[in-house]
């Protein structure tokens, strides 16, 4: 199929276009700057040749890039911790799914696939994640327009849209290029003061390529709206400075800090943070996803679609390597 990607010269859109390509398909990508494509997808091997020039925010522009094609994916999105920016990530990610979910459910593509998040499915109080949660949001800016975008793309499905939704967790992998997902952050700061803060804390990892897998075992017309969680293997913050300091080669502390002293640094972060001079992955929402971390059931994909998880530990190995890399460690 000739397959419309969004979101290629990020993290996630740049691997799912790579597995699209191995799997036989044709990719064409909507880009706002065509040059980031050598500098992110093309650095691992993908075929950038066939891209349109927009921003999923204009109409236009998404249904000229839609036109001849079978299916999309749609990776993109606005992200930022800045609460300044909450109302234009919110105006930006929705009128994106209406353009590029909306239309191409218009115009009769299937399959249609929409990359959300957990942080659309997450409340404290969850013991397992699973797809048929309702839609909830966090607390800050890019959970809330996570749960409106989650909200219209479920609307659609509703509509009986062959609308595909997936939810990963916390993304990490080797870069795409110059590209890492938001949680390799996370990875660079715990090496960086080598340890791990936390009691009860985890992350939720799901590694980019088996993302991207998943992705593309969507890639089937006439099956109708599905839904698959794809949070990964949930890792106790113990494991996970065992893993980081593996990959480093250097021991990692875990440092007992308790949770609500995390979640009390982080709404204080949320406040000084826009003010100190550097940047941090600390604010209210990531310390309460990353202290309540609930399980993630992805035995559905497994079960259905034969998608299979590499080991957290190479996974963050991989990140690492990245990380180093491109000069961040």
């Amino acid at each position: 199929m000739k397959v419309l990607v969004t979101g290629g010269t990020g993290f996630v859109g740049a691997w799912t276009a790579k597995a699209a390509q191995q799997a036989g398909h044709q990719v064409r990508f909507l880009v706002r700057n065509p040059d980031r494509l050598t500098t992110s997808a093309e650095k691992i091997g993908v075929d950038i040749s066939d891209h349109a020039v927009g921003d999923i925010a204009d109409a236009a522009a998404t249904a000229a890039a839609l036109d001849g094609c079978d299916a999309v994916i749609h990776c993109a999105a606005m992200v930022s911790t800045d609460p300044s920016r909450a109302d234009e990530m919110l105006h930006t990610n929705l009128e994106g799914a209406r353009n590029v979910l909306g239309e191409a459910a218009r115009v009769g593509i299937d399959p249609i696939v929409h990359v959300s998040s957990f942080t659309a499915l997450f409340r404290p109080d969850l013991d397992v994640l699973h797809a048929d949660l309702p839609v909830v949001g966090g607390s800050d800016g890019y959970g809330r327009s996570k749960a409106v975008v989650e909200a219209y793309a479920r609307g659609l499905q509703d509509g009986g849209a062959p609308v595909n939704i997936t939810y990963p967790g916390m993304v990490l992998g080797p870069p795409a290029g110059d590209q890492f997902g938001e949680a390799a952050e996370g990875v660079e700061a715990s090496v960086k003061m080598r340890g791990v803060p936390g009691r009860s804390a985890a992350w939720i990892v799901i590694d980019v390529r088996d993302l991207a897998d998943l992705h593309v075992a969507l890639l089937e017309p006439g099956r109708g709206p599905r839904r698959y969680m794809a949070g990964g293997q949930r890792v106790p913050v113990d494991m996970l400075a065992s893993m980081i300091g593996t990959a480093a080669g250097r021991s990692l502390a875990v440092y007992p800090v308790p949770d609500v002293a995390l979640r009390s640094a982080g709404r204080l972060l949320d406040v000084v943070g826009p003010f100190l001079p550097f940047e941090t992955p600390i604010n209210s929402a990531a310390m309460q996803y990353y202290t309540q971390m609930p399980e993630s059931d992805d035995t559905p994909s497994r079960r259905d679609l034969g998608i299979t998880q590499r080991d957290p530990a190479e996974t963050i190995a991989d990140t690492v390597e990245g990380l180093r890399r491109v000069g961040r460690l």
